[in-house]
C-alpha cells in the first residue's frame, strides 16, 4: 500500500502549535469554534503562523534540504481564499536549517503588522559569528511589505549555538529574539538562555545579554519559546539540564 504525504495548516485564532508536518491553532467567538483546514503552500515543511489584530493569517514555511534551505512567506487576509505570492524570507540562499523540529524558524507579528523571523543559520550561512560560529539569524519585513531586508546575525558574544530558538515583538516597537548557547564552560549544565533585544522595530539589536541562570544549564538539543505580552513584558521557556541531568521546564523570570 502507497501512502500520500499531504502537508496541513490548521488555523485557529491568535495562539499557535507547531507540527511536523503543519501546525494547529482555533477561532472563534460567541462559543462558536471554526477549524479551517488548509494545505501548507507549495509542500513546504514546519510551518510557523500567527493571526494579527486584524484577523490577518501570517505563515512562514520551509523548503530545500533540511541541512541548508530556504524559509519563505505568505499572508491570507479574512475571506481570501488562498495566499499571497510567497516572498523568500532569507537574504542568501539555502542559509536555513530545519534539521530536528526544534531547529525550524519562528515568526512574530509587531507594530504596525510588521512581520519578524528568526532562525538558526545552516552550516554555510553568513554573517557568521565569533571564530565562525554558527549564526542566529533574524530578518523583517520592508516598509512596503514586498520583501525582507537582509539579513542579519544577532548573536554578536554567544556562540554553540543549537536547538531551536524563539522570538517575540510587542505594539511598541520591541523585539525579542531567544536562544541558547554555551555558558563559561563546556557542556549542557553551563549553557545559558541568551536574549538580543531591539527597540526600534528591528532596525539595530542591542548585544545579548543572559536571560536564565547559569547553574540551571539548557538542554543543547530542545527548543525554547518567548512570548512578549500586551505591557512588553517578556516572558521565556525553556528545558534546563542542571546538572547535565535534570531536564524541567522553567519559565525564566519577566525581563
Amino acid at each position: 500500500m502507497k501512502f500520500k504525504r499531504t502537508i496541513y495548516l490548521f488555523t485557529v485564532c491568535t495562539s499557535l502549535l507547531a507540527l511536523t508536518c503543519g501546525t494547529a491553532s482555533a477561532i472563534g467567538g460567541n462559543g462558536q469554534w471554526k477549524v479551517t483546514l488548509m494545505r501548507t503552500p507549495d509542500g513546504g515543511i514546519q510551518p510557523q503562523a500567527v493571526v494579527d489584530d486584524h484577523g490577518v493569517l501570517h505563515l512562514i514555511y520551509f523548503k530545500g534540504k533540511p541541512i541548508a534551505g530556504d524559509i519563505f512567506y505568505v499572508r491570507k487576509s479574512p475571506g481570501e481564499e488562498v495566499f499571497s505570492k510567497p516572498i523568500q524570507v532569507n537574504s542568501q540562499p539555502s542559509s536555513a536549517i530545519a534539521t530536528g523540529n526544534i531547529r525550524g524558524a519562528h515568526i512574530a507579528v509587531g507594530r504596525g503588522g510588521r512581520v519578524h523571523v528568526s532562525w538558526m543559520g545552516s552550516k554555510g550561512a553568513e554573517p557568521r559569528g565569533l571564530s565562525g560560529a554558527a549564526p542566529m539569524l533574524y530578518a523583517r519585513l520592508n516598509d512596503a511589505q514586498t520583501a525582507f531586508e537582509p539579513q542579519r546575525n544577532v548573536m554578536q558574544f554567544a556562540d554553540g549555538l543549537d536547538g531551536g530558538g524563539s522570538i517575540a515583538a510587542d505594539r511598541s516597537g520591541s523585539v525579542n529574539v531567544a536562544w541558547h548557547a554555551r555558558g563559561e564552560t563546556e557542556g549542557e549544565a553551563a549553557r545559558r538562555v541568551w536574549v538580543a533585544r531591539s527597540r526600534d522595530e528591528g532596525k539595530s539589536f542591542n548585544r545579548e545579554v543572559p536571560a536564565s541562570d547559569g547553574s540551571l544549564g539548557a538542554c543543547a538539543c530542545c527548543g525554547m519559546r518567548a512570548f512578549a505580552a500586551p505591557d512588553s513584558t517578556l516572558y521565556m521557556l525553556y528545558r534546563a539540564a542542571t546538572g547535565g541531568v535534570d531536564r524541567d521546564m522553567y519559565e525564566l523570570d519577566p525581563v
